[in-house]
């Protein structure tokens, strides 16, 4: 078991297993960065953007950026897997895009080509220094990446559902990021009431909407910083309120400000 954690482009690696999982271990979360999650072995759901998925042993997740998910325990047997965070930038963009434009789950139990860089990873990590495991890991997880993007024409991904109510709210909120969008919004949309919309996206996604279309938001705020766009002018773009309260919001949640995201260009 291991774990690596640093700086972009790759944020973690780690093979993780733990004896006896609990809720209380596994927060609600999202990311600037992709994630690739090997489930291995346990008895769990994951809730992946409000669709929840019983795994099997060896379903690969692929989860893009700003992606809400979480780990549910659903008994105390042992839980393994192997979790690879980092920066999409890593590939080219013709493999980012087919990759991650929607989270997608593969069962990789029957492809010995993609576990055996799963098996790379513990080889290397019991074999070589901790500096030479972090470099041969970047071009380990390049390989992988590509490797996947090309199963993706082959393979079939393991079907999940989800209330479609949130697949329409989910939709309408990723096509209206530039647009003052809130509950009255969606309940118009939707021709529903805005208590509805907010009960039924709050029970299903387990995050309040308001909070959901915020985070959103500020994710798209962040690419925009980072190819070269203004504070200011991303600020507008997004409807955010005013500029203090988007500045105060976004360095919450990115840990930086807007100006030193434009300013490092990530």
């Amino acid at each position: 078991m291991f774990e690596i954690t640093s700086k972009g482009p790759i944020f973690e690696i780690s093979h993780k297993y733990v004896e006896n999982p609990s809720a209380a271990q596994y927060a609600q979360h999202t990311h600037a960065c992709c994630e690739l999650l090997l489930f291995v072995r346990g008895d769990a759901n994951f809730n992946i953007d409000g669709i929840l998925h019983h795994p099997k042993p060896y379903d690969l997740l692929i989860i893009p950026q700003a992606t809400y998910h979480y780990f549910i325990p659903r008994s105390p047997h042992p839980y393994e897997n192997y979790v690879l965070d980092f920066s999409p930038d890593i590939i080219p963009l013709e493999h980012r895009q087919k990759l991650f434009a929607k989270p997608t789950i593969l069962n990789i139990g029957e492809d010995a080509d993609c576990c055996r860089f799963f098996h790379l990873l513990a080889l290397y990590r019991e074999t070589y220094t901790p500096d030479d495991f972090s470099l041969v890991c970047r071009s380990l997880l390049r390989e992988l990446l590509i490797f996947c993007s090309y199963r993706l024409d082959s393979s079939t991904p393991v079907e999940s559902a989800r209330n479609p109510l949130v697949e329409t709210m989910l939709k309408l909120i990723a096509e209206n990021l530039e647009k003052p969008l809130d509950a009255d919004f969606l309940a118009r949309e939707m021709m529903l009431s805005k208590s509805y919309v907010q009960n039924v996206f709050s029970q299903e996604m387990h995050i309040g909407l308001k909070k959901y279309i915020t985070q959103k938001k500020l994710f798209a705020a962040q690419a925009d910083l980072a190819g070269g766009m203004s504070a200011a002018d991303v600020c507008a773009k997004y409807e955010f309120s005013d500029y203090s309260s988007f500045f105060r919001q976004y360095k919450q949640m990115m840990g930086v400000s807007p100006r030193e995201t434009k300013r490092n260009g990530a």
